[in-house]
């Protein structure tokens, strides 16, 4: 019995020194691998939330960036529109001008050659009166016959023509 006792006493120190042994290791390893696992869990979780919410925003902004680019299109177009319409009115109004200074200068130069018309119609009427006179005075002065006067006329508007 000494032996079998030995042994259980051995087995009863065996157990308790793996008992003690797994107390410690469970009060010294385990409990701090334990909150040192929970902490990494922790920050894995933090990490995690806060990706997500980088993520979001950034999803976010990209949709404010889109907006803001197809409002700066809409501005651009709304602008080029603008300046396409001033453009066209400008056009329109400088066409206008143009033809109402065509149209003016058109009249003033009508009335001008018509004012020069009649100042050379009245300078000719003058010299067919002058000349009339002249030719009348002179045919009063010689009696002629109907040839000399034919000859004479021939001379008189000869004459004029060399005056002009």
């Amino acid at each position: 019995m000494s032996n079998t006792a030995l042994t259980a006493g051995n087995m009863i120190a065996a157990v308790l020194q793996w008992v003690v042994l797994l107390i410690l290791l469970r009060v010294f390893v385990y409990k701090p691998i334990l909150a040192a696992m929970q902490k990494r869990r922790e920050t894995i979780a933090k990490q995690l939330g806060e990706s997500d919410h980088l993520k979001d925003e950034a999803d976010k902004l990209r949709e404010e960036a889109g907006q803001l680019v197809n409002q700066a299109r809409d501005e651009a177009k709304q602008l080029l529109a603008n300046a396409r319409r001033e453009a066209d009115e400008q056009a329109k109004k400088i066409i206008a001008q143009a033809q109402r200074e065509a149209s003016y200068r058109q009249k003033t130069a009508v009335e001008e050659i018509e004012h020069e018309r009649d100042q050379a119609l009245a300078a000719i009427k003058g010299q067919v009166a002058d000349l009339v006179i002249f030719a009348a005075s002179k045919v009063i002065e010689r009696n002629l016959n109907e040839q000399d006067q034919y000859r004479y006329v021939e001379e008189v508007l000869k004459d004029a023509g060399q005056l002009q």
